[in-house]
């Protein structure tokens, strides 16, 4: 509307020099036509020229949770306002703050005129909040800023870099030997995590330990510990050239009695890890404990006074853990424990076949002969499972024999061992013909609770011909020799008497 004004203001300075000259004005009419004649032309390229549009970011990257701030500078340097369209063009996955537009309309002020005539450009400035929404990849994006005035476009484009973490976890356990552990040990677990995008992050790590582990040392930094739960937050940096790491570290200590009720002496530690709310696999460990029993096998169960055999001690471990185990037996009173020496090799007889006959000697774990008590054995021993031990050291203690040996833990077959005591049937009593003895045994586990084992019975006699024994066939002999004795000794008295009287007469 203005202009069109300023057009008729400027053709009626046109007309008036011809009806000035014809009505003879004066010449300051030709001044004011003049004057208005180059304050239009002034005007018009005023308002020829352009626009300036720039924008400027707060930050040129952009990450989940951090917001940036965008400004957009428009300059007018014409001496009108002027209207203007303004479109604001966001790459995929950034978004503007709530109530924020992306396309709208603005007045830009006229410029202004300072002291020495000149225009000075108006400037507005809008500004907008930028927020990057989660999902994605770490990417590369253009905000870009459009401005029309009627048909005139102006653009203008700035990079921004969309940062995001990229995290992953690895779980890892150490001290335990093939997945395995025993009581009393000490297992670390260690948690990786790796930021593989351009993104820093603080990452949500929660631990719970398995049922009988307690922690071992203090938490790192950032963490506390409510029972088995372990919860904290660690800040993972942005990657560089490599995947940026934190690791953290959780020793902790299996208590001596996680297996005490546990008959299988086998149990899986299960613990649960959740890193950025997600569930991370822990390695599979099995805590695993010895599992020993222990029998005691007569070579035989009948036994006569003065006669030696041997007492078996068959101990089997089925426990996937080795063992330190002390074995304690008791002899009954009227058995005693045959303390042989070993016998002495010289150098010929090792260079001779009398090897052979010193190997057989040494102690073996093979399986007993059959008897009344050896089925047991045969279930434990295994088959063909022959094989040379060391002799423990055996020695009395407290009335008892005792002795200690190491368990290896079993594999595909339960591990067994097989140690052979000597004993001897003492006499019994007098007027006892036949005695029935209990041998015990009981075995201790690492310095554990003592285990007993079922008592093992062996029946001691008097050997026996017509239901009497020797000492009493011996009593019966002398009873009748000396009755012999005596009735000679009474026959012959009385037969000096007769002759006494004879020779008299």
């Amino acid at each position: 509307m203005k202009k069109w004004c300023l057009m008729v203001a400027a053709m009626l300075c046109l007309m008036i020099p011809t009806v000035g000259s014809a009505q003879g004005l004066p010449d300051f009419l030709q001044a004011v036509q003049s004057g208005l004649s180059e304050g239009l032309s002034a005007g018009s390229a005023a308002m020829e020229k352009d626009l300036a549009l720039s924008m400027t970011l707060s930050d040129s990257r952009v990450e989940e949770g951090r917001d940036v701030t965008l400004t957009i500078r428009a300059e007018n340097p014409r001496p009108a306002e002027t209207g203007v369209s303004l479109t604001l063009n966001l790459p995929e996955r950034l978004a503007a703050q709530t109530g924020d537009e992306l396309t709208w309309n603005a007045v830009l002020p006229a410029a202004q005129v300072d002291e020495t005539g000149a225009f000075v450009p108006s400037v507005t400035t809008f500004t907008r909040v930028l927020t990057l929404m989660p999902g994605g990849e770490s990417a590369q994006g253009t905000v870009t800023a459009e401005m029309n005035v009627g048909s005139r476009f102006y653009r203008e484009s700035l990079p921004i870099a969309l940062c995001v973490a990229d995290i992953s976890t690895r779980a890892s356990v150490s001290g335990a030997q093939n997945g395995r552990a025993t009581v009393g040990e000490t297992l670390t677990y260690t948690v990786e995590i790796a930021n593989a995008g351009m993104a820093e992050k603080n990452v949500p790590v929660e631990l719970i330990l398995p049922a009988d582990a307690a922690l071992e040392g203090e938490l790192p930094e950032g963490f506390a510990q409510v029972q088995r739960q372990i919860r904290g937050e660690v800040g993972v940096p942005a990657a560089g050239r490599e995947p940026s790491v934190v690791t953290l570290t959780f020793p902790m200590t299996i208590r001596e009695d996680a297996l005490a009720e546990d008959e299988d002496a086998l149990r899986l530690l299960s613990g649960v890890l959740r890193v950025d709310g997600q569930r991370i696999a822990l390695p599979r460990v099995q805590l695993c404990g010895p599992k020993i029993s222990a029998k005691l096998l007569p070579q035989t169960d009948n036994l006569k006074a003065g006669e030696e055999t041997a007492l078996r001690v068959v101990l089997v471990n089925a426990g996937m853990a080795e063992a330190d185990v002390r074995v304690s037996c008791m002899l009954p009173e009227g058995i005693s424990l045959v303390t042989a020496p070993k016998p002495q090799q010289d150098t010929e007889a090792k260079e001779s076949g009398d090897n052979a006959e010193a190997e057989e000697e040494a102690p073996k774990a093979v399986a007993p002969e059959q008897d009344d008590g050896g089925a047991d054995a045969e279930a434990v021993l295994a088959d063909g499972a022959e094989q040379l031990v060391d002799e423990p050291e055996i020695r009395q203690e407290n009335g008892g024999i005792v002795f200690d040996l190491h368990m290896d833990a079993a594999g595909e077959e339960a591990y067994t061992r097989v140690v052979t005591l000597r004993v001897r049937a003492d006499e019994p009593q007098e007027n006892i013909k036949e005695r029935l003895l209990g041998t015990t045994l009981a075995w201790q586990i690492d310095a554990g609770e003592t285990q007993l084992g079922e008592a093992a019975c062996v029946r001691v006699y008097r050997p026996m011909v017509l239901g009497l024994t020797k000492d009493e066939w011996m009593g019966i002999f002398w009873a009748g020799l000396l009755l012999v004795v005596t009735v000679s000794c009474l026959f012959a008295a009385f037969n000096s008497d007769n002759k006494r009287e004879k020779y008299c007469e």
